[in-house]
C-alpha cells in the first residue's frame, strides 16, 4: 500500500474537490463551508494524486449549560438568548460561519428551537484529544 500524505489544496484542485463533494454517496457537503474565512480544505494523496479532499471548518461550540436550579423557565430563556446573540457575535469576530449547541433536555431543545437553532439530521462523532493518550485497557504493560 502507498502511503498517504496530507496537505493544503492546491488552486488546480478546486474543481475536482468540488466535483467529488458532488459525486460522493452519501456526503454531507455544504458549499458554504469552504468559503468561511477559518475554514481550509485538506488533500490525502499518495504518489498516483489526490485520494480525499476535506474541508475543515473551525465554527463556535455551545459545549452545554450550567443552569442556575432556582431559575425560572423566562430567565433560561433569556439567557440562551443572549448566549446565543455572544456566540454569534464570536463566530463573525473569529470568521466561523457556524455555531452549533449540543443539547439533550427536550425543554432547553425548545428553547434552541425558538432562538434559531435547527436539529443536525445525522449523528456527530468525536475525538477527544486527551483521550488519545490513555493507555489501551486491551493491551497489556510490560
Amino acid at each position: 500500500m502507498k502511503h498517504i500524505f496530507v496537505r493544503p489544496i492546491r488552486p488546480g484542485d478546486s474543481a475536482q474537490f468540488v466535483e467529488w463533494s458532488r459525486n460522493t454517496k452519501n456526503n454531507l457537503f455544504d458549499a458554504d463551508v469552504p468559503l468561511y474565512p477559518t475554514s481550509v480544505v485538506r488533500c490525502a494523496f499518495d504518489s498516483s494524486g489526490p485520494v480525499v479532499y476535506a474541508p475543515l471548518q473551525f465554527p463556535v461550540f455551545i459545549e452545554a449549560l450550567a443552569i442556575n436550579p432556582n431559575s425560572s423557565e423566562m430567565q433560561i430563556a433569556s439567557g440562551l438568548k443572549a448566549l446565543t446573540q455572544d456566540a454569534v457575535s464570536q463566530a463573525y469576530i473569529r470568521g466561523s460561519g457556524e455555531v452549533y449547541f449540543v443539547c439533550k433536555d427536550e425543554s432547553t431543545i425548545k428553547l434552541a428551537v425558538h432562538h434559531g437553532y435547527k436539529e443536525m439530521p445525522y449523528k456527530v462523532y468525536r475525538i477527544k484529544l486527551n483521550d488519545l493518550e490513555k493507555p489501551d485497557k486491551n493491551t497489556s504493560q510490560s
